[in-house]
């Protein structure tokens, strides 16, 4: 078996700033991982299973209350470390297939929304996801063509799992977008999910998992709304 070139593997992964960012977390014993969902269909629900079960054993779920007390102490008060379930893009699928799997196995889930897209009449909501980078792989499970979560149904998964925006419109904001759109994508969106589920919400996330430092011109529109979190492909921050 040829040596092991440390060398030549640090030069590798140094060329890429998130790979290097991923590899120096996992060799560090991070306190938090993350998995992420976007379609949860039924040809995988026996994987699905199997995956949450797995997590149950051997990890924590996460709550927002867990990581306000982690930032405000610096201390993760649990013995294993914990895992995020992150499950984007507000699916039908989500409620039908991994809801029941995370609640049986009583985990907490992060379901990351685009908040207008539970507005979208029903007939347009093929061809809005088609318009918006939202890949709907299983449009024959849904003869009446609603893909996306009703608000009923955000309402359920909010009663036992924490709900985070993903823009409204699963809208990329760029450091070229306007303040207008920056507003409708962040401070709006969020005022929506919480008219529905009755609380606040605390976390953002952008479309692509930029870090919070990607858009300073957003910073103010993520204040305005009143987040505490941003999250990206690679870190959770707080907002200053």
């Amino acid at each position: 078996m040829d040596k092991f070139n440390v060398e030549a593997f640090l030069q590798f992964v140094s060329k890429d700033k998130r790979t290097l960012e991923m590899f120096r977390y996992l060799i560090n014993n991070s306190y938090l991982r993350v998995v992420n969902y976007h379609n949860t269909n039924p040809v995988d629900a026996e994987r699905f299973e199997a995956e949450i079960k797995y997590y149950s054993e051997h990890f924590v779920s996460v709550t927002l209350k867990d990581l306000d007390t982690f930032f405000e102490t610096k201390v993760w008060p649990y013995d294993k470390p914990g895992l995020i379930p992150a499950i984007f893009e507000g699916f039908r699928n989500h409620y039908d297939i991994i809801l029941p799997i995370l609640n049986k196995y009583n985990f907490t889930g992060w379901f990351y929304l685009p908040s207008f897209f539970m507005d979208i009449p029903v007939e347009e909501q093929i061809p809005f996801s088609d318009s918006h980078e939202l890949t709907v792989t299983n449009q024959e499970m849904y003869p009446d063509k609603r893909v996306a979560l009703n608000w009923e149904e955000v309402k359920e998964i909010a009663s036992r799992h924490e709900i985070c925006c993903h823009t409204g419109n699963h809208f990329q904001i760029s450091k070229e977008t306007s303040d207008e759109d920056m507003h409708r994508e962040i401070v709006e969106s969020k005022k929506r999910l919480e008219e529905h589920i009755g609380r606040e919400v605390e976390v953002f996330c952008w479309l692509y998992g930029e870090e919070y430092s990607y858009n300073v011109r957003a910073h103010k529109h993520l204040k305005e709304a009143g987040y505490k979190y941003v999250v990206s492909n690679l870190k959770l921050e707080k907002i200053k």
